[in-house]
């Protein structure tokens, strides 16, 4: 069976489709994981490539990946989006005024 290397930022369990379970606990978070070939086939391991929750190690990228396997990866275990601008803007709240009751 074919392996490659990856690194995993979230809990996952991927299933083959002959049911066999590759599962990423969170002891593998952050480190280097030996997986089969096969998960790269799979719907979640497509999402959390995109998404950046998980690195494949290859020979461009293995050597920064060992150094610092963080680097990039926000809390949630997602990629961190550098084109993000938080901008303070002041909120104004429209509200409704209530008509009066007629006395009658």
């Amino acid at each position: 069976m074919k392996n490659f290397l990856m690194i995993c930022y979230v809990a996952a369990d991927f299933m083959g489709p002959d049911g066999a379970l590759f599962r990423i606990t969170p002891d593998k978070i952050g480190v280097f994981v030996e997986a089969p070939e096969w998960i790269k086939n799979t719907l979640l391991f497509r999402m959390l490539v995109s998404d950046g929750s998980i690195k494949v190690g290859e020979s461009s990228n293995q050597k920064k990946l060992e150094n610092d396997p963080m680097e990039g990866i926000g809390a949630d275990g997602k990629k961190i989006e550098d084109d993000v601008e938080v901008v303070d803007a002041p909120v104004t709240i429209k509200t409704r005024k209530t008509p009066a009751k007629k006395k009658g």
